[in-house]
């Protein structure tokens, strides 16, 4: 369990990676705090149907894999700990959320989603909504933190058929799915666990399994300066996003019954209605041999 000590390590050969990379500096400024903003950040006024689905999906995909977690993994339990984004933009109130949650990012870091906690560990009932140094004793119990993000492919069936199509040559067997970590993220990322030194994971949820990496693993790689590349997705805003094949971590479950499916809609305060799609359910089955090898990378 190397905690922050092997992402501290790594850290140099990060920056002369991304640097060459062509990456800005602002990204790479590791340790501390951040800088105070010149002026205050733009906030955003609305939120439109596409980025309503997709908090839909990574609220699934959390509370998903928290569960099965909780039931499935012995003597531990796993608890929200993540800001909470119920508050969406162009909602009363949501200025003065998005402004103070981009104030503790700054000054302490990004919370990871789910604390992966000893099953008898007390803690408040609203981690995310409590102060984050409020919140230091209770992470320092913690056997790792998880940053979950989901996906709409099925994992098993893509790389099937990629093989597949490899084998016929008709597509190389590369082009595969990735863990995606925006490059802004890095410095805020190494922030939280600079204070904390709590291992932490990335899991990629699919509607048919989910892969995890340990962050040190993360840092490793880019270091390496091989076995990633650097992409600005559209379904990212454009940013840059390192993507790193999920064949570099490991199946930490699969899905038994896959969700359903249920529409929702939100209608805002000009009239807009907005209809997207929200997963449901599922039956995802831990394994939990291949979590606690993850947490020890």
């Amino acid at each position: 369990m190397a905690g922050f000590v092997a992402i501290e390590q790594a850290a140099d050969d990060v920056v002369k990676t991304l640097t060459g990379k062509k990456v800005e500096p602002r990204f790479l400024n590791f340790g501390g705090a951040g800088p105070a903003p010149e002026k205050e950040p733009r906030v955003p006024t609305d939120a439109r149907s596409e980025f309503l689905a997709n908090r839909a999906m990574g609220d699934w995909a959390e509370d998903c894999l928290a569960e099965a977690l909780s039931r499935q993994v012995p003597k531990y339990k796993a608890v929200h700990y993540g800001h909470n984004d119920s508050i969406s933009a162009g909602e009363p109130g949501f200025k003065e959320f998005y402004l103070a949650r981009l104030e503790d990012v700054r000054e302490f870091g990004k919370r990871p989603d789910l604390l992966l906690l000893p099953e008898d560990q007390t803690c408040p009932d609203d981690m995310p909504g409590q102060p984050t140094p409020e919140l230091d004793e209770i992470v320092g119990e913690a056997r790792a933190a998880i940053e979950v993000r989901s996906s709409k492919f099925e994992a098993e069936t893509y790389m099937r058929v990629k093989r597949e199509r490899a084998a016929e040559g008709k597509v190389s067997i590369r082009d595969g799915l990735s863990f995606t970590v925006k490059v802004e993220d890095l410095i805020i990322v190494y922030r939280w666990m600079e204070r904390t030194n709590c291992e932490q994971l990335y899991a990629q949820v699919f509607f048919d399994s989910v892969y995890a990496i340990n962050f040190s693993e993360i840092f490793a790689i880019v270091g390496s300066g091989d076995g990633f590349v650097i992409e600005s997705p559209a379904k990212s805003q454009q940013k840059a996003t390192i993507m790193i094949p999920i064949t570099r971590g490991r199946r930490i479950g699969q899905f038994k019954a896959m969700p359903d499916f249920v529409v929702e809609e939100r209608i805002t305060q000009l009239g807009r209605h907005d209809a997207y799609v929200r997963p449901v359910g599922g039956d995802l089955k831990i394994d939990a041999e291949a979590l606690m090898a993850t947490i020890e990378d």
